[in-house]
């Protein structure tokens, strides 16, 4: 866990428009460039949804993606471990053998990846999950287990970072009141 967090140290840049991820029935409601310390570029967050108003939901079964877009190289196995262990922050949970299936499966999905490169997590009620890398489809897994809350990650009570979480939720939801 110690590897990904520093992505969260961020400021912030705003659009919205028809998605560029692997669903493309969903608005790109808030992007976030994040930078470390403010200084060093490391990758861009995207929050997806069918409407920018749904943010005050996303922890609810609502269709949604959540894209990063990476500055830089991460191992799979930091990334699986992080966020493993932000999941069972926040489900208080003791051990990563007590996550829900759905919620581990797509956990152990990320693999190595470079800068450039686009991690896409997809939910669509009765359809689960589904990780990209680049498009490419790495995993996908099923809609039980309360699988829409795998975006705890990102934004739940522990998120890996607060103000990231609130910078994209408020800008999706202000996207939301104008459209």
């Amino acid at each position: 866990m110690r590897a990904v967090p520093v992505l969260f140290l961020a400021t912030i840049a705003f659009s919205a428009d028809a998605a560029t991820g692997p669903d493309e029935n969903l608005t790109r409601c808030a992007e976030l460039e994040l930078r470390v310390a403010g200084l060093f570029r490391v990758g861009t967050a995207t929050l997806y949804l069918d409407r920018c108003a749904d943010a005050d939901r996303i922890l609810e079964s609502v269709p949604k993606q959540f894209s990063l877009e990476l500055a830089r190289s991460f191992k799979g196995k930091d990334l699986i471990e992080s966020a493993r262990s932000t999941l069972m922050q926040n489900l208080a949970l003791a051990s990563s053998d007590d996550l829900p299936s759905a919620l581990r499966c797509m956990a152990d999905g990320y693999v190595d990846a470079e800068s450039g490169d686009r991690y896409d997590v997809v939910y669509r009620p009765g359809d689960g999950l589904r990780l990209f890398l680049n498009n490419d489809l790495l995993r996908q897994c099923d809609d039980g287990d309360d699988a829409e809350k795998y975006f705890m990650i990102w934004f739940g009570d522990k998120p890996f970072h607060r103000r990231m979480r609130d910078r994209l939720l408020d800008e999706a939801l202000s996207n939301g009141a104008i459209g």
